[in-house]
This record gives structure tokens, C-alpha cells and sequence, in this order.
């Protein structure tokens, strides 16, 4: 008998050893849990989840990407926050639906003491970012991508690309816009045609159309608009490729942009989604800004991975911080047209 209960008192501290060891490993292994709030899953945000999943695919053992998609609906991302929050992961990048909400969300993530990446959509001033020293905000200096557009445009009215098809010396433009009260919809809109005018091209706003990032508003809105003014529009800036797409589609719809140059107006975007260069190469879509997703990606991983290990956040990269030291801007990479060599 008392070597029956010697023999369970020896297994139930060995059982407690082996569970203290293992516990001890979990604690001290360097897998990181990171939760991924996207503001939806368009064509550009599904090349960046895509890109998370490769580098989730080469670290498998280093760490684990946990996705949301708020539906471009705030209140839905609210409620995935406070499922990762109670999850106690690791780390937050964040994708915010309403850059108006920013204040909120960072005062949670400070209060859950988690490190947390922005990226994306820009907050209306940086200086929300600094109240958390655990957060950093990376992106694009969006005015930049305006600018690009403006360029472009201008390029394209050299090469008689694009055309006065009234021939009345004023470019006349459809501006299709993403949200409205937000920093990167404002300054893509404002840079691209201040770009224009400061290069003495005289512009007239046919319309401005709010189409919230989305391919078909932007097709609906094309079509009504073009049955009022068909013989003006010279060109359609578009915010980003998706309202570009829908832009194109519309022409379509009404027989312009099929290959007959005498049926072309010319259509510009931005961040150089394989649909769109696939467009521009088949010569019925003008010419996009290219936005580097993986130059994102790669950052916000590098310095998440960072700030979770409590390093400073560039610790071995060589990116540089603004001069608040709370954003990592990532550059445009020029553009892309119907002429570009090897496209």
C-alpha cells in the first residue's frame, strides 16, 4: 500500500514538473499573436492581407496573423477591437474605417497597454498617435500621390494621350472621391489639381462625387453624369483604381473606351491594382499612381515586431520617423500609363 501511494505522490510531481516546464517554455517562445483590423477587403486591402499571409507563411513559427474585415463600418471594427483587446494579443495593426475615430481607438488599445500600428487611412493630425508611446502610425504622404496624378495628367495632355475634346483650353474633369471628412480623400482631391494649376493649366470641375472608395457608385455615378455632359469631359480623376474601374466600366457601357481613339476619355486612379494596370495595358484605362504595398507591409511588420519586443521601432531597419518620431512614411513609386515601357 505504501508503495502504490508513493508511486502517485512520485507521478503527481512529475506531472507537476513537466507542466511547470512546458509552461515555462510557452512563456519564454517568441510566438507573437497579431490582430489585423482591416477597414474591408477591396482589391488594394486584399493585396495587403496577401502579403501579410506570405510573411505569416515564412514565420510560422515566429507568428500568427488573426484577420478581421470591418465592412467599411466603424462600429463593426469597435466590436472586433474589443474581441482582440479580450484576447490579449500581442499586437493591433489597425486599419481605421473613420479617420475620425481615432482618438477612441487609441484611447482603448492605451488603456489594454497593447502595442498597436496604424496604417492606412491618415488621422487628421499625428499628434493623436504621440498620446501612446506603444503606437505608431505607417503610410504614404498622400498629398505626394496628388501630386503624381497631377503629373501625370500633365504628361499624358503632352503626348495628346488625353485631349480638350471641346477644344476650349480648360481641362474639364469628373473628380471621384473617396469619404468625405477624410485627410487622404481631401488631399489627393486638393494636390491633383493644384498640381495642375500651378503647371498653368486651366481646370473646370464638372463634378465632384463622394463614392466612398467604391467601384460600382463610381460606375453608377459615371453613367448618370455622362448622359449631361458627354461632349466635356475631358478627364476622370479618380482617388484610388477601384472608382477608376467603375469609371471605366461605365464608358463602356455607353460605348467609349472598346479601342476606338475618336471614343476615348481619359480615366486616372491610383495604387496599381493588377486590375487596373491590366486596363491600362488593353489601352482603355489612362494611367494609375503606383502605391507599394509591400514596402507597407514590410514595414509595419519590421516595426511591430519591434515595438512588441519593447525595441525602439526602427531597431534594425532603415526606415526614418517623422519628425514627431511617430510615423514611417512609405514613398509613391512614380506611375504607370498606356505607354510605359515594358508594361
Amino acid at each position: 500500500m505504501k508503495k502504490i501511494i508513493l508511486l502517485i505522490i512520485a507521478e503527481i510531481f512529475y506531472i507537476n514538473i513537466f507542466t511547470t516546464n512546458v509552461s515555462a517554455y510557452i512563456d519564454n517562445m517568441s510566438y507573437i499573436r497579431a490582430g489585423i483590423l482591416l477597414y474591408t477587403e477591396d482589391t488594394y486591402v486584399s493585396l495587403i492581407k496577401n502579403d501579410f499571409l506570405k510573411i505569416e507563411e515564412e514565420n510560422k513559427d515566429i507568428v500568427d496573423f488573426i484577420f478581421y474585415n470591418a465592412e467599411n463600418d466603424q462600429e463593426l471594427q469597435n466590436k472586433q477591437l474589443d474581441e482582440l483587446i479580450d484576447m490579449k494579443v500581442d499586437l493591433i495593426i489597425l486599419n481605421v474605417v473613420d479617420a475620425n475615430e481615432y482618438g477612441i481607438l487609441i484611447h482603448k488599445i492605451k488603456q489594454a497597454n497593447i502595442p498597436v500600428v496604424f496604417m492606412g487611412r491618415e488621422p487628421k493630425s499625428l499628434d493623436i498617435i504621440e498620446t501612446y508611446d506603444k503606437a505608431i502610425y505607417i503610410g504614404s504622404e498622400t498629398c505626394v500621390s496628388g501630386n503624381i496624378q497631377g503629373e501625370m495628367i500633365i504628361n499624358e495632355l503632352r503626348n495628346e494621350s488625353l485631349v480638350d475634346r471641346n477644344k476650349n483650353n480648360i481641362l474639364e474633369y469628373i473628380l471621384l472621391q473617396g469619404v468625405i471628412n477624410d485627410v487622404t480623400t481631401t488631399l489627393r482631391s486638393e494636390c491633383v489639381i493644384k498640381t495642375l494649376n500651378e503647371h498653368e493649366i486651366k481646370t473646370k470641375e464638372i463634378a465632384l462625387e463622394y463614392c466612398n472608395w467604391n467601384r460600382e457608385c463610381a460606375k453608377e455615378r459615371v453613367k448618370y453624369l455622362f448622359e449631361k455632359n458627354k461632349d466635356n469631359i475631358d478627364v476622370i480623376i479618380s482617388n484610388n483604381d477601384e472608382m477608376a474601374i467603375g469609371a471605366i466600366l461605365a464608358l463602356q457601357e455607353l460605348g467609349y473606351n472598346k479601342g476606338d481613339p475618336k471614343k476615348y476619355i481619359a480615366v486616372v486612379g491610383i495604387d496599381a491594382t493588377d486590375p487596373a494596370v491590366k486596363l491600362i495595358r488593353e489601352g482603355v484605362m489612362t494611367g494609375t499612381v503606383i502605391q507599394d504595398h509591400e514596402a507597407v507591409v514590410k514595414a509595419v511588420y519590421r516595426i511591430g515586431m519591434n515595438l512588441v519586443k519593447e525595441n525602439p521601432p526602427l531597431q534594425g531597419t532603415e526606415y526614418k520617423l517623422d519628425k514627431a518620431g511617430v510615423a514611417v512614411m512609405i514613398p509613391y513609386n512614380g506611375y504607370i500609363t498606356r505607354k510605359s515601357p515594358n508594361l
